[in-house]
C-alpha cells in the first residue's frame, strides 16, 4: 500500500492532493519543456553554434545568474516565514510578505542599474576568449536583457507563496508565454532584427512570467508596495541571516554554468553554444519528470520537518530512491542514444556536422550528472526545510571549487566534453556530501539507514545491468531510422528496469505500482 511505503501517516485528502498536483504539474511541465525544447531547436536551426549564438547565450546567463543568486533563496526561504506568519494571522502574513517583497524589488532595481553600468567589465570576465566584435555584441544583448532580473525576482516571490498554498499551476505555466514569445521572435523577427529581436523577446518573456501568476496571487494581498522598513529592522536582519547561506549556495551553483562558459569561450568557436544546447536537452527529461516530483513533494517535507516527525527522514530516503529509480532508464537511454538525440533535436539549418559533434560530446558527459542534479536539488530543499541552509552553502561552494579545478584539467583532454564531465562529477560530489551530512542534522533510525543503503546499492547494480544490456543489444537496431532506434532503446530500457526492479525486490517499484494503481482507481470512480 502507498500508506506503508511513503505516506504512512499522511491523511487521505493530503495524498490525493499530492497525486493530483503531481499529475497536473507533470502535464504542464511536459508542454512547457517541449516549448522550451522547440525554442532551442529553432535557435540551433537559425544560428547553429556561431559567434552570434555564443554571444547571446553568454548575455542571457547574466540576468539568470543574478536571479538564481536570490531566486531560489526567495522561493524556498520565504515559505517557512510565510507559513509561520500565517499561523498567527493573515494580516501579519500580508504585512511581512509585502514589506519583504518591496525590499527585494528595490534591491533588484539597484543591482540592475549597477550591472548596466558595469556591463563591459562583466562580459569581459565571463567570456575572456571572445573577440572584440563578439564582446560588443554581447554587451548590447546584455543591456537589453538585464531588466528581466527585476521581474524574475517578483516571480520568485509569487512562486514560493503559491506553491505553499498548493496552487501549483500558475508557477508551472510561467515559462510557457516566455517560450512562445521567443519562438515567435526567432521565426518572425530574425530576418529584420537578428539576434536583437530575440533578446527583446527574452525580456518580454520575463515580464509575462510574472503576469501569468499575478491574478492568482492578488487574493493573498502580498504584492503591495510597503516601505515600512523601520518597523521591520529585526525581520530584515533575521531574513538576510537566514537567506544568505541559500544565496551563496545559489550563486555557487550558477557559477558552475559561468565557469563552463568562461572556459568554453577559450575553446573552438561554438563551444559555448554546444554546452547550452546539450544542457537544455539534458534538462528536458529532468525538468518534466524529476523536478516536477520534487516540487510537489516539498510542501509535505516542510510540514514533516515543522512537526519534527519521523516521517521526515522516511520521506527523504524514499524520495532519493524513487528519483534514482525513475532516472535509471532515462539516463541509460541518454548515454546510448546521445548522438541520435542531438541529431533529432537540432541537426537542421545552420546546425551542421561540426555543431552536432560538439553538442553530442557535451550531452554525453552531461548525462552522467542528470540524476545527481535532481538529487542535489531535492536534498538542498530538505536541508532548508530543517533550517540548515549553511550545509547547502558549504556543499555548493565546495562543488564550484571542484568544478573549476576539474574543468581546467579535463577540458585539456576532452575539450567541451571535459567541461560537461567536470560539472557531472561536481554534482555527484555535492550530492554525496549532502547525503553524508543528513544523519548529523536529523535523527535517523539505524535500521532505516541500513535499509536505505541496501536499496541504494541495488539501484546502482540495476543501472549497471540496464546500461550493459542496452549497450550490447544496441548494434542490432542502430541502423534503423534514428527516431525508431530511440524508441526501441527507450522501450527496452524501461522493460529492463521494470524486470530488474522485480528481481531485486525494490520497494520503490512497489510504491510506483501502487501509486499508478491508486490513481487509475480514482480516475475510474471520479
Amino acid at each position: 500500500m502507498i500508506e506503508s511505503v511513503i505516506y504512512m501517516k499522511v491523511e487521505r485528502p493530503m495524498k490525493k492532493t499530492i497525486v493530483q498536483a503531481a499529475g497536473m504539474i507533470t502535464l504542464i511541465a511536459i508542454f512547457s519543456k517541449l516549448l522550451g525544447f522547440g525554442r532551442e531547436l529553432l535557435m540551433a536551426s537559425y544560428f547553429g553554434t556561431s559567434p552570434t549564438s555564443d554571444a547571446y547565450f553568454v548575455a542571457s546567463i547574466i540576468p539568470v545568474l543574478l536571479f538564481t543568486a536570490v531566486g531560489m533563496a526567495i522561493t524556498t526561504g520565504m515559505v517557512p516565514l510565510y507559513a509561520e506568519a500565517k499561523k498567527k494571522s493573515k494580516t501579519e502574513a500580508s504585512e511581512i510578505m509585502s514589506v519583504l517583497t518591496t525590499l527585494f524589488l528595490v534591491l533588484s532595481f539597484i543591482v540592475t542599474l549597477i550591472c548596466l553600468v558595469l556591463t563591459p567589465y562583466i562580459t569581459k570576465i565571463m567570456a575572456p576568449g571572445f573577440s572584440d566584435q563578439q564582446l560588443e555584441l554581447t554587451n548590447m544583448l546584455t543591456i537589453i536583457m538585464l531588466p528581466s532580473f527585476c521581474f524574475y525576482v517578483l516571480s520568485a516571490v509569487t512562486t514560493g507563496i503559491l506553491e505553499y498554498e498548493k496552487v501549483f499551476a500558475p508557477p508551472a505555466l510561467g515559462a510557457i508565454p516566455q517560450n512562445i514569445l521567443i519562438i515567435l521572435a526567432i521565426v518572425l523577427l530574425t530576418n529584420v532584427y537578428g539576434i536583437y529581436g530575440i533578446a527583446a523577446a527574452t525580456l518580454l518573456g520575463a515580464v509575462s512570467q510574472f503576469l501569468v501568476q499575478y491574478p492568482f496571487i492578488r487574493k493573498y494581498n502580498v504584492l503591495k508596495l510597503n516601505f515600512n522598513f523601520k518597523a521591520h529592522k529585526k525581520l530584515f536582519r533575521d531574513t538576510f541571516l537566514a537567506l544568505s547561506p541559500m544565496i551563496i549556495a545559489s550563486i555557487a551553483y550558477q557559477l558552475n554554468a559561468v565557469v563552463d562558459r568562461m572556459i568554453a569561450s577559450s575553446l573552438q568557436t561554438g563551444s559555448v553554444s554546444a554546452l547550452n544546447y546539450a544542457n537544455k536537452l539534458m534538462f528536458l527529461p529532468l525538468g518534466i519528470v524529476l523536478l516536477s516530483f520534487i516540487t510537489v513533494l516539498f510542501p509535505s517535507i516542510v510540514d514533516a520537518a515543522a512537526e519534527k516527525s519521523k516521517q521526515f527522514v522516511h520521506l527523504i530516503f524514499q524520495g532519493i530512491n524513487v528519483i534514482s529509480l525513475i532516472g535509471i532508464p532515462i539516463m541509460a537511454v541518454m548515454l546510448i542514444e546521445s548522438e541520435t538525440l542531438v541529431n533529432i533535436a537540432y541537426k537542421r539549418g545552420a546546425f551542421d556536422d561540426e555543431a552536432s559533434l560538439l553538442t553530442t560530446t557535451a550531452f554525453f558527459f552531461y548525462s552522467f550528472g542528470m540524476i545527481f542534479i535532481a538529487l542535489k536539488e531535492f536534498l538542498n530543499r530538505s536541508f532548508i526545510a530543517i533550517h540548515q541552509p549553511k550545509i547547502t552553502m558549504i556543499a555548493s561552494v565546495a562543488s564550484i571549487v571542484a568544478n573549476i579545478i576539474l574543468s581546467l584539467i579535463l577540458s585539456r583532454y576532452f575539450g567541451v566534453g571535459g567541461i560537461a564531465l567536470a560539472t557531472s562529477i561536481a554534482m555527484m560530489l555535492q550530492t554525496l556530501f549532502l547525503c553524508m551530512y543528513l544523519p548529523r542534522k536529523t535523527e535517523v533510525d539505524p535500521a532505516e539507514m541500513k535499509s536505505f543503503l541496501f536499496s541504494t546499492l541495488k539501484l546502482m547494480l540495476l543501472f549497471a545491468l540496464v546500461f550493459a544490456l542496452l549497450y550490447f543489444i544496441h548494434p542490432l537496431y542502430e541502423t534503423l531510422h534514428p527516431i525508431l532506434s530511440f524508441f526501441v532503446s527507450a522501450l527496452c530500457a524501461f522493460i529492463f528496469t521494470a524486470i530488474g526492479s522485480l528481481l531485486f525486490r525494490l520497494k520503490e517499484m512497489q510504491w510506483m505500482a501502487a501509486y499508478f494503481k491508486s490513481k487509475s482507481r480514482r480516475n475510474k470512480h471520479g
